[in-house]
C-alpha cells in the first residue's frame, strides 16, 4: 500500500530528490580523494622522516642544518602537520555535506510509503540494535514494551523516526554529563491507536525552542552537528502513516517525545 501524496509536495519531492542526487555524486567522489589524499600525505610525512634519518646517518651532524634549509619552505607554509589538518577539516565539511543530502533525500521519500501490518516493539528493537552501542555508554535503557495491537506502516520510515528520537535523546543525555542518566522506550494501546514514548533525562529543550521544535533546520546541537531535519522529516513521516508526534517536558527533568499511530481494527 503507498500513501496519497498532495502534487506540491510530489513535485517538490521530485525536486529535492534530483538536487540531492546531483549533489551526492561529487560529494561521493570528494570524499573518496581527501581519503586517498590523507593517505599520501601520510606516507609523505613518512618518506621524509625516513629521508632526514638517512641522510643525517651518512652526512653526520653537518647535516641538519642543510636539511632545515631544505625543508624551510615547506615549515614557512605550515608544514605537512597544516596539511593534515586541512585535510581533516575538508573532510568534516564533505561529510555534513553528505549526511545534509541524506536528510534530504529522507525528506523526499518520506511521504512514498510501503506499508504492511507489523507490530511495533519488533520495529523498535531492531532501531535500538542500531543504537546499542552509544547507548550503552550514555545512559540506562529501559523497556516497557506493552502494546499488544497492530498498525499499518512502512518499517522502514517508522524506524528512521524512532532512530531520530533515540538519536536525539541520546544527545540530550550527553549534553548534561554531569549526571547519570535514564532513557525509556514505552508502548501501549490505546483505544484507536498504539501510543510510543521515549523519554530521557538530558538537558531538556529550552521555552524558547519549543515551537520550533519540529521547523526545518533548526537544532540545538552544537555548530556542526546535526541538520535540523530529523524532527522535520519524522513528523512528515508520522503524518503519511495518519498518526500523531508530539513531546513534553518531565517534571523531573528532560523530555518526552511521543507518537501515536492508527491500530488496525480487531484487537491483536
Amino acid at each position: 500500500m503507498a500513501s496519497s501524496a498532495d502534487p506540491d509536495d510530489a513535485e517538490l519531492a521530485t525536486l529535492v530528490a534530483g538536487m540531492a542526487h546531483e549533489i551526492n555524486n561529487p560529494i561521493s567522489y570528494v570524499l573518496g580523494n581527501l581519503s586517498e589524499l590523507a593517505a599520501v600525505c601520510a606516507a609523505m610525512s613518512d618518506t621524509l622522516a625516513r629521508y632526514r634519518t638517512e641522510v643525517s646517518r651518512a652526512s653526520g651532524d653537518s647535516a641538519a642544518e642543510r636539511i632545515g634549509d631544505v625543508e624551510a619552505k615547506l615549515r614557512d607554509q605550515g608544514g605537512l602537520e597544516l596539511a593534515e589538518e586541512l585535510l581533516a577539516d575538508a573532510s568534516e565539511g564533505a561529510r555534513r555535506i553528505r549526511d545534509l543530502v541524506r536528510d534530504l533525500l529522507s525528506v523526499s521519500r518520506s511521504s512514498h510509503l510501503v506499508c504492511g501490518p507489523l507490530r511495533i516493539d519488533e520495529v523498535l528493537e531492531q532501531t535500538l540494535r542500531l543504537v546499542a552501542r552509544p547507548l550503552a555508554s550514555r545512559a540506562e535503557l529501559a523497556r516497557d514494551f506493552t502494546a499488544t495491537r497492530t498498525v499499518l506502516g512502512d518499517p522502514a520510515r517508522l524506524g528512521q523516526v524512532f532512530l531520530n528520537l533515540l538519536t536525539n535523546a541520546l544527545d540530550a543525555c550527553a549534553a548534561a554529563p554531569e549526571r547519570a542518566h535514564k532513557i525509556v522506550v514505552r508502548t501501549r494501546d490505546l483505544a484507536r491507536a498504539v501510543r510510543i514514548e521515549v523519554d530521557d533525562t538530558g538537558a531538556g529543550i529550552e521555552p524558547g525552542e519549543r515551537a520550533r521544535v519540529f521547523a526545518p533546520f533548526v537544532t540545538t546541537k552544537p555548530a556542526g552537528e546535526g541538520t535540523g531535519l530529523g524532527l522535520y522529516v519524522s513528523r512528515r513521516i508520522v503524518a503519511a502513516h495518519r498518526g500523531e508526534i508530539g513531546f513534553e517536558s518531565l517534571a523531573e527533568g528532560g523530555t518526552r517525545f511521543w507518537v501515536e499511530l492508527p491500530a488496525l481494527p480487531g484487537g491483536k
